[in-house]
């Protein structure tokens, strides 16, 4: 019943606020299993966060506990604010995040998963970027987390994701667009990471520490001035790094450590 509850307060909320196309704040506080949320937000200046009294400015994340969620938020023109944090059970998990912003120019879209004293595990995170000058962090503390970043068109938008626990996955996708940066710092055993760019003036970097089944970093690069830089340290195995570049006036730095 409070997991229904929810549902209705969220929908009833996003259609209210979509019905003003701009300066749109909707606010979630979601506790409860197997809720679905989605929310689109048409229009400048548009904000999901937390609710009021937790914190007074759009640094206060919206809440979504519990296992099994679906999340969907659309925020299309510019200037938008999304403040997100994902907690579920560390041995259930498996919640379900997308979020796309598009038309933008100077959005910022904020995903906390678990914190430093409760794991979130078993996620998929999905963000989709177009525009110019979007900014994406995504934040990880948690085992089986996927994360998945595509960027296409626009320039200046930025993604930066940084996990740690055992078994993650990172994907970062670039196509199109001059001045993009990805970065992606995956402290976990048994992670993956994999890079595809295919446009001009992408910086990459990538750091992985912690080995045995892991250790993976696989890029396809196909454009102009990129700078890659991959740091995968031990202990005692794996290592294993896959760069293939067709672009001009890149700079390329592999450092691997196994001991």
């Amino acid at each position: 019943m409070k997991t229904r509850l929810a549902k209705i307060i969220i929908t009833m909320l996003a259609i209210m606020n979509i019905s003003y196309a701009a300066d749109n704040s909707i606010y979630i506080d979601q506790a409860g299993d197997n809720a679905t949320v989605a929310i689109t937000q048409d229009g400048a200046g548009n904000v999901v966060r937390g609710l009021p009294g937790v914190g007074t400015s759009n640094s206060t994340p919206a809440k979504i506990y519990g296992d099994g969620n679906q999340v969907s938020v659309s925020q299309i023109g510019s200037g938008n604010t999304l403040r997100l944090g994902i907690q579920t059970d560390t041995s259930v998990g498996a919640s379900t995040v997308n979020y796309s912003v598009s038309n933008s120019m100077n959005s910022t879209a904020t995903i906390q998963l678990g914190s430093n004293t409760t794991n979130s595990s078993a996620n998929n995170i999905g963000i989709t970027q177009s525009g110019n000058s979007s900014l994406a962090n995504i934040k990880s503390i948690g085992a089986s987390n996927t994360i998945t970043v595509n960027t296409a068109g626009g320039a200046n938008n930025s993604a930066t994701i940084s996990a740690q626990g055992d078994n993650i996955t990172g994907t970062l996708a670039v196509t199109g667009g001059g001045g993009n940066t990805v970065s992606m710092d995956l402290q976990s055993p048994g992670g993956t990471s994999a890079a595809v760019i295919a446009g001009a003036t992408n910086t990459i970097n990538v750091a992985q520490s912690g080995g045995v089944t892991g250790h993976q970093s696989t890029m396809d690069i196909t454009g102009s001035g990129n700078t890659i830089g991959v740091t995968q340290q031990g202990t005692g195995g794996d290592n294993i790094a896959n760069l293939k570049i067709t672009g001009s006036g890149g700079t390329f730095t592999i450092n691997q450590n196994n001991h």
